[in-house]
């Protein structure tokens, strides 16, 4: 079978690197260059740093070659100068605000990112928030927006984070959407955890979908002012973009994981012009399947010891379409396999999206030590899986200065063969 030219984006941080590196030998040239030759790069998403000379940098030599450039923007967590504090991100049902307990991954908080999340309801904050985000579409010159961390907080920030937000803001607008008491929720949200400890296997064989296992109809509208939340928040930094002429894409979980992060692929569709799912089968790092799905099963482990590892990762094998290896520590150290990026590709297809509306998947390529490295091995099997799932295009990702130069021409010399 052969491929079509697909749309090809990859993405850049700026923080933490000197415009004196970047400009060292020409490094950020001759890398842009590489990747149009080999790639014909489309577009590159700048992640900018505060440095603005850095930006003007980047965006004066995509002008050169002819590639697009949007703006990365974060706008739930991790924003350029907004940190956020624990105690204004978003709150459990048992007032635990930011992280967990059960599934947390120990290693958040000590990285450049933190992963604490800000309620999308918090109007004070996201007002300045988005006047910084309306600053950096003017000043930067960008063709597009690329809106990141719309969502809540996942499994690796602890499953009791799946069930936010109970913070003020939320339960003020809880009651004028639906003229009901969030707080309500609160114990209903509980008793979720109570119904873990006594689940066994036999009860899992009824569920189709991770959020099955969590999700109960008695939250359902919990679950709706969530995505509803979401959508709004999304939908408020994607209008300001396309007032501007710019172009929106939206970085998303894959579908089997969205809804827990309150990502609704149909609503969100009306916001933008393209989505990055992101089917990182090798990243141990927040977003990454590997990690993402270690935590929830460990979450699940912590509430009932009872449960067989084994036949639990069996079972959330059969609800994914893949198999996955036996033990959560494998899942680390082996990835989720590739075929995983057809199956989520399908699932997409269901949704039954406006056709105007591009899937973009986004693959890691990088080489970062204890978060991800990708070889051609891996990457051979991630194209062969896109190959098959026929995308819109294809996100190389994340960090375009953290993909080596081999693995670059890998990608362009499969594509090149495909055409």
């Amino acid at each position: 079978m052969k491929m079509t030219k697909k749309w090809i984006g990859t993405q850049i941080v700026l923080n933490n690197i000197s415009y004196n590196l970047l400009q060292r030998n020409n490094y950020l040239k001759k890398k842009l260059s590489l990747a149009k030759d080999v790639l014909d790069l489309d577009a590159l998403i700048v992640w900018p740093d505060s440095d603005k000379k850095n930006l003007d940098l980047t965006i004066e030599i995509c002008s050169e070659l002819k590639i697009k450039t949007y703006l990365w923007y974060p706008i739930l967590a991790d924003i350029s100068l907004f940190k956020i504090r624990p105690e204004q991100a978003v709150e459990t049902f048992d007032g635990l605000h930011g992280y967990g307990v059960n599934g947390c991954w120990e290693k958040l908080g000590q990285g450049e990112e933190d992963f604490l999340f800000l309620c999308p309801n918090n109007k004070e904050i996201v007002r300045k928030i988005f006047h910084h985000y309306q600053q950096q579409i003017v000043e930067g010159s960008f063709d597009g927006v690329f809106l990141d961390r719309i969502r809540f907080p996942s499994p690796a920030n602890g499953l009791e984070t799946i069930f936010t937000c109970f913070c003020p803001y939320c339960l003020d607008k809880f009651h004028t959407d639906y003229h009901e008491d969030l707080n309500h929720y609160r114990n209903k949200a509980k008793s979720i955890f109570q119904e873990l400890i006594a689940i066994n296997i036999k009860d899992l064989f009824a569920y189709h979908s991770l959020s099955d296992i969590l999700i109960r109809n008695n939250l359902k509208r919990l679950f709706d002012f969530r995505q509803k939340s979401i959508y709004q928040i999304t939908m408020m930094f994607a209008n300001e973009a396309k007032k501007r002429d710019k172009l929106v894409g939206l970085d998303l979980f894959t579908p089997s994981l969205a809804l827990l992060v309150a990502q609704d692929y149909r609503l969100l569709a009306k916001t933008c012009d393209w989505m990055k799912p992101m089917l990182y089968c090798h990243t141990s790092g927040p977003a990454g399947l590997p990690l993402e799905l270690y935590c929830f099963v460990k979450a699940i482990l912590n509430i009932n010891p009872a449960l067989n590892e084994g036949q639990l990762i069996q079972e959330v094998s059969r609800i994914l379409g893949v198999q996955l290896p036996d033990r959560i520590n494998s899942l680390l150290k082996k990835g989720v396999p590739e075929n995983i990026i057809y199956q989520e590709r399908q699932r997409i297809r269901d949704f039954d999206l406006p056709e105007s509306v591009k899937i973009y998947i986004g693959l890691e390529a990088i080489q970062i030590s204890g978060i991800g490295y990708i070889n051609k091995s891996i990457l051979e099997k991630y194209l062969s899986s896109v190959l098959k799932a026929d995308p819109d295009g294809i996100v190389i990702s994340w960090d375009l200065l953290k993909i080596p130069d081999e693995n670059l021409r890998f990608v362009g010399d499969f594509l090149l063969t495909q055409h």
